[in-house]
């Protein structure tokens, strides 16, 4: 299927009368050429950057402009210059097709609007229609460009009535009230004459004038008639139906979709249909109210009545504000969707990163600026589908659903999610077909999502910060493992659970043999640091089912629950010792770290306790230091230990007992006896975990393949490495390698 054009619109103020024309125009053209619009626009529009506004304007840094065929550029509705000036230089960089609406005063091509002929349009109602001859223009900022071309057609409407133009009758404004109210001021007070008419540059300034005017007891239309310009506000906005001009934003819309499009493709296209209402007559002239044009906004008026009623009576804010999870708070958004007028499809985006990273340490840092590299698609709602999903997408997407393919063309209306200076994400909307924009009630709609959003973050951090509270108090700070409090609460929930559940209860005792010495010898320091040796040495060997605990200066316990085998103990016992042995040959320090042990791997019987199971592993620690003791005073003790620690510095070489034997003038029978006096392991098994320790090094610290690490490690067999390695960490190397790397991650 070929790909459908995609043209991007920047514009602000979407709600607001004069845009919705404007887009509707936008939004006709694109259809009738079978283009897709991503229109991104923000709700508010402050020329101040404040941090509320600076994140409002991070939307269109979710334009991925590579994506587009061409912009068109509403850079007149942006009020911000610094926002304007930044988005020119982004839009510059990419070198597309790019086309500015209604302002001339950017480095782009533009179309302006035809104000000259429709100002003296409205201008010879007042002449041709009611034979005035004195009228007043007051028109916008001296210098701007519409404001002067509205002054021209005034000039060209009474020029062409043979009536002359005096400065007196040029009054410049701002296109707010507040001219327009001292220009009324100025004529009560004396200082100006009371022209027959006025023609005003827009219909805020013409509301002004009537609203003072009849405040002062001035008759309108008896003592004097006033028109408006664009006509943007409705009857219900002013105490007097205004006459004014349907100024030709459709058109303006519609023109400029065909000139980006020749842009984009060197063809020309067919202008689609635009208005065909010009001049709309109020109760400020004496022709009267408009009535057809009555009917249309009455019609108009009763629907967004209706929906604002809706809208107030739904009580939407409190519904979405009562979920704790984001789930549930989406759940309830996607239930109010119906409050978006004649709404066809909403999707709702998340940064990935929305909560800010959840850091707890440093709640300030948060995305501001800029989008992440995928985004979370939370709520799809279509003719297809409406369910909240889980959906992550690239960012350079913006949606997934403009990659689709559609039988139809579509406008998607782009904009911010966003609490303060904290971007969430974005919100889009599709009216299908529907020649549409949204409305004032989608802003407000939009504002109580936002605030959905920063409820649901906050109770999530608060979650977070009382369980970092929580941890804290059953963490020891030195080890980071569970202290004696986390101990005996987990130590109960597992012994109960293997024995409701018939499975083997594990619990390891281990005991730092010299910690006494090394802080009297150098120090607590030292000896703080050669603890968290053993706290490593001891979780390391752990697996995602057991936890390991401090429960006194040099006291360690390892406990858990599952379908171990018998030797479950032993195998942490040769990996603990393994990784010490390791440590003490590469640290360089002058003392040794060792470690007794005491342990309980079995079933548990109806009659057993927690007590008499721990007692047990306690008896055991005194008996392997006892035996530890007898040992050293071996003859042989010092020869075993310069020979392990060759064999832990070296584990890749040839170890035989044979030859160990003949060094040591030892028979066979006696040195495994000796040795697995000595240190609690045959001599044998020793040589295996001093090789599995360096391969595990290997694979948690390097990228080298499989079959070099066992090489590596002193196994001439791959196979037989893979087994073997299983056999005591209870994994393969490769899922190792895995959670290492997701444990450091």
């Amino acid at each position: 299927m070929k790909k459908r054009l995609l043209i991007g619109v920047i514009v602000c103020e979407t709600e607001s009368l004069m845009q919705r024309r404007l887009i509707k125009g936008i939004t006709a053209q694109a259809f009738s050429l079978d283009i897709d619009l991503a229109i991104f626009s923000c709700v508010s529009n402050n020329k101040e950057l404040t941090s509320h506004q600076k994140s409002e304007f991070n939307l269109f840094s979710y334009m991925n402009l590579q994506m587009f065929d061409g912009v068109l550029y509403l850079r007149d509705s942006i009020h911000s210059e610094e926002e304007r000036l930044h988005l020119d230089a982004v839009l510059q960089e990419q070198k597309l097709p790019v086309l500015v609406l209604d302002d001339d005063t950017s480095p782009f091509p533009y179309l302006m609007m035809d104000d000259r002929s429709s100002f003296c349009a409205i201008t010879n109602h007042l002449i041709q229609e009611h034979g005035l001859t004195d009228l007043l223009c007051l028109t916008g900022s001296k210098g701007h460009y519409t404001a002067e071309q509205r002054l021209l057609g005034f000039r060209d409407a009474m020029e062409n009535a043979h009536l002359t133009v005096s400065e007196d009758q040029i009054v410049y404004g701002d296109y707010w009230y507040d001219s327009a109210k001292q220009l009324a001021q100025d004529i009560l007070s004396g200082k100006r004459h009371m022209p027959q008419g006025f023609v005003c540059g827009n219909d805020p300034m013409a509301k002004a004038l009537c609203h003072t005017f009849i405040s002062n007891g001035i008759r309108i239309p008896e003592d004097v008639m006033i028109t408006g310009y664009d006509a943007s506000l409705t009857e219900t906005q002013s105490m007097i139906a205004l006459t004014s001009y349907v100024r030709k934003n459709f058109r303006l819309g519609a023109q400029g979709v065909a000139k980006l499009y020749q842009m984009m493709t060197g063809e020309s296209c067919v202008l689609t249909q635009t208005e065909r209402i010009e001049v709309i007559t109020g109760d400020s002239c004496t022709c009267g109210v408009d009535t057809d044009y009555l009917k249309h906004q009455i019609a108009v008026e009763e629907k967004q009545d209706d929906y604002r009623t809706l809208f107030r009576m739904s009580n939407m804010g409190i519904q979405i504000t009562q979920h704790e999870t984001l789930d549930g708070c989406m759940e309830a958004i996607r239930n109010n969707v119906y409050l978006i007028r004649d709404c066809k499809e909403y999707y709702l985006c998340l940064c990935e990163d929305w909560e800010g990273g959840g850091a707890l340490e440093n709640p300030s840092e948060y995305r501001r600026e800029g989008v992440p590299q995928h985004m979370l698609l939370k709520i799809m709602y279509n003719n297809r589908e409406n369910s909240i999903v889980t959906k992550p997408f690239a960012s350079s997407k913006m949606l997934p659903r403009l990659q689709e393919d559609r039988e139809k063309p579509g406008a998607f209306f782009f904009s911010p999610l966003h609490h303060d200076d904290r971007f969430f994400g974005v919100s889009v909307l599709s009216f299908g077909d529907r020649l549409d924009t949204y409305d004032r009630i989608y802003c407000d709609w939009i504002a109580q999502v936002n605030t959905a959003l920063e409820f649901v973050r906050m109770q999530t951090y608060l979650k977070r910060f009382n369980n970092r509270i929580y941890l804290s108090s059953i963490r020891d700070a030195l080890t980071g493992l569970y202290n004696q409090t986390g101990y005996h609460k987990f130590a109960r929930e597992c012994f109960d659970a293997a024995k409701n559940e018939h499975r083997r209860f594990l619990l390891l005792y281990a005991s730092f043999d010299s910690l006494r010495q090394v802080n009297e010898t150098y120090g607590h320091s030292e000896g703080d640091s050669a603890v968290t040796v053993l706290a490593n040495a001891m979780n390391n060997s752990c697996t995602t089912y057991e936890r390991c605990a401090r429960i006194e200066d040099a006291e360690f316990a390892i406990i858990g629950y599952q379908d171990y085998e018998e030797d479950a103990c032993q195998r942490m016992m040769y990996a603990i010792s393994g990784y010490l042995e390791h440590y003490n040959q590469s640290s360089l320090k002058p003392y040794k770290i060792t470690a007794s042990f005491g342990h309980f791997c079995d079933y548990i019987s109806p009659d057993m306790t927690l007590e008499q199971v721990t007692a047990k592993a306690a008896a055991e620690i005194e008996e392997s230091r006892a035996s530890r003791q007898n040992e050293k005073a071996s003859p042989y003790y010092r020869e075993f230990v310069n020979l392990r620690e060759r064999i832990y510095s070296n584990p890749q070489e040839d170890w035989s007992i044979d030859s160990m034997c003949r060094d040591l003038i030892l028979s066979r029978g006696y040195f495994q006896k000796l040795y697995t006096r000595c240190f609690g392991i045959s001599f044998t098994q020793d040589v295996i975990n001093s090789r599995i320790e360096l391969s595990k090094r290997l694979l948690s610290s390097t990228d080298y393949s499989i079959a070099y690490i066992a090489d590596q490690s002193g196994y001439s067999n791959y196979v037989h490495f893979m087994h073997q390695f299983k056999k005591i960490v209870g994994i393969t190397p490769t899922e190792y390698r895995r959670r290492k790397r997701q444990s450091e991650d």
